[in-house]
């Protein structure tokens, strides 16, 4: 019984860890690149990404920004 619930929270702590990483990087993209938005998500994941989705766009880099001359001038 034991083994099973540390192979949960080892996997729990593993999907943590990505998703944190992922919202973070989400959250570098809007110009937040402060570590604390990965450790808000780590720590309390529904509040840490509700807490990122809501951030305001401040400019950052854009992840898969797609620029082309192709496009018209508006």
């Amino acid at each position: 019984m034991s083994g099973s619930v540390i192979v949960a929270v080892s996997i729990g702590l593993v999907v943590s860890f990505y998703m944190a990483r992922e919202f973070y990087k989400v959250a570098v993209a809007r110009g937040w690149p402060q570590k604390k938005y990965f450790w808000i998500c780590f720590l309390l994941p529904i509040c840490g990404y509700l807490l990122v989705i809501a951030l305001p766009d401040r400019g950052g880099p854009a992840l898969g920004s797609f620029v082309s001359d192709d496009l018209p001038q508006l």
